[in-house]
């Protein structure tokens, strides 16, 4: 079989395989253990999420599916496959059956009015968001309870839906973390007992090295799986060799079977050495499992499956030590070293007022960055929209501080930051409901809603700094200059710190009562 690599942003890779024509030089795909739902739903209407390359895709053609539709974000890709290289991929987009989308996946999802028998997502991951280790925090909206409640709603009666992950003998830390979150997203469907939805199979080849030792597929349904499903997926499972892990009546992993025992592993998830509690779209970093807690722990640093983490980690808690180091440097310095002492006598009052409008433009900032990265599904567009909207709204709102006189500065001031909470008050109580309810608009509606939320908090924000220097005003250019500093400096430590804190936040979605 010819392949291609198509390796994107250096560290991710997805591969081009030739079709000539004959799908039966697709039946190697039958013995790959992502593909087991198509054992257990034949003649399906498949949905796959991240097509990449068509793996996926090729095999729902193998399986003879009737219909299949591959939701992929990334269009260079789709013109590589379906474009640039379509003679050496056989063209697959114009097989009747076969329907690709260039769409963030969650947006049409939720967009869509079809029912699917099978959604499969197959090692979707972002892994290739920055360097330095740091890719591990990124945000994925694919891996929360809000969307895979989400994906088990668009599933037909009987339908399922199949996520795939790497899988480690030791401790499968992915896998763990999967199974947490679809007994959270169930039982945020009402099911009581998710041991009987789900099923956990692994395939772990000989002689793996440097990695993860195979790849295991976790299977779930709104539906209890049946007798006939789970004698299937036990059946191929003997003649494919893999290993059921979990079934609804069968367990080789003590760990699985607690997880999916309802809410009573609460407290086995707060034990557990690496953070497996299912993500939400406030804390959406499924790939980031390294606890704070464990920073003393040398054999937490040191554990290969922790490591990307562990470095991650290193490298922003080292940023916040240097920034907050260079930080304090700036802002005590000049208040230290000749004549700044007696120049910036009674400065204090000033500077907290305008440490805080750097420190906390910054948290706004980046915390909305986070939030409507997964609302508008990229985060390209999330970087682009709240800069933009945010920086020339706070703009504007300088402008408008303009005609506030000396006179004026006791009144014009405090009704204006009186406003800037209420705005902030009001936007973070409705904006969240507001994004759910318009998440499965178009991408320019989506687009147009994150603007019109962003601009009121860009107005009031902007007013709030011109109005503190208005109150420093001429007496002494040496104060002015350096209260302007100590805004900056701030601002450099609020966006360092603002990931932290998102970073180090539980998703906090159980409930007392046994409810998520």
């Amino acid at each position: 079989m010819r392949q291609l690599t198509l390796t994107i942003d250096v560290t991710a890779g997805t591969i081009l395989t030739a079709l000539r024509g004959r799908l039966e030089e697709l039946d190697y795909l039958r013995y790959d253990i992502t593909n087991l739902a198509h054992y257990l739903r034949p003649e399906a209407k498949v949905l796959i999420i991240g097509t990449g390359a068509g793996r996926d895709v090729l095999s729902a053609l193998a399986f003879g599916q009737r219909a299949i539709v591959g939701v992929e974000i990334n269009g260079d890709v789709l013109r590589a496959v379906n474009g640039v290289y379509e003679d050496f991929t056989g063209h697959r987009d114009r097989y009747p059956q076969v329907t690709f989308v260039n769409d963030e996946e969650r947006s049409y999802v939720a967009r869509s009015p079809h029912t699917f028998d099978v959604i499969q997502i197959s090692l979707i991951d972002t892994w290739a968001a920055t360097a330095a280790g740091a890719f591990v925090m990124t945000e994925n909206s694919l891996y929360t309870i809000e969307a895979w409640k989400l994906f088990l709603r668009r599933l037909a009666p009987r339908g399922l839906l199949t996520v795939s992950r790497w899988y480690f003998r030791d401790r499968a830390d992915e896998m763990y973390r999967a199974t947490s979150l679809a007994s959270a997203a169930l039982a945020r469907l009402g099911v009581a007992n998710p041991r009987g939805h789900i099923a956990i199979i692994r395939n772990m080849p000989p002689g793996a090295r440097g990695g993860p030792d195979g790849v295991g597929t976790i299977l779930v349904s709104r539906e209890p799986l049946s007798t006939r499903d789970v004698e299937t997926l036990e059946g191929v499972s003997r003649r494919l060799q893999f290993e059921p892990m979990l079934t609804p009546r069968t367990s080789l992993d003590p760990v699985l079977e607690t997880l999916t025992a309802g809410p009573g592993f609460k407290k086995f998830m707060h034990e557990c050495p690496v953070n497996i509690e299912p993500p939400t779209d406030d804390s959406p970093f499924f790939f980031h499992m390294f606890r704070l807690q464990n920073l003393a722990s040398r054999a937490a640093w040191m554990e290969s499956q922790l490591r990307p983490n562990s470095r991650a980690v290193f490298v922003l808690g080292a940023l916040l030590v240097i920034v907050v180091g260079l930080a304090g440097i700036c802002i005590v310095g000049p208040a230290m070293v000749g004549t700044g002492r007696r120049a910036l006598r009674g400065s204090v009052p000033l500077a907290v007022f305008l440490a805080a409008i750097g420190l906390g433009f910054m948290l706004v900032e980046i915390s909305q960055m986070q939030r409507l990265i997964v609302f508008l599904g990229h985060p390209t567009y999330g970087l682009a929209v709240v800069l933009f909207s945010l920086l020339l709204a706070s703009g504007v709102g300088s402008l408008l501080t303009g005609g506030v006189g000396a006179g004026g500065l006791m009144r014009g001031p405090s009704l204006r930051l009186a406003g800037l909470l209420v705005v902030l008050i009001t936007f973070g109580v409705g904006g969240p409901q507001l994004i759910d309810t318009f998440r499965g608009s178009t991408t320019p509606m989506r687009l147009l809603l994150a603007i019109g939320m962003l601009v009121p908090i860009g107005l009031c924000m902007g007013m709030a700094f011109p109005l503190g220097m208005k109150l420093v005003g001429d007496r002494s250019a040496e104060r002015g200059a350096w209260l302007w500093g100590v805004n900056g400096a701030t601002s450099v430590c609020g966006s360092v710190i603002a990931v932290a804190i998102a970073l180090s936040s539980l998703p906090h979605c159980y409930q007392p009562g046994g409810t998520w």
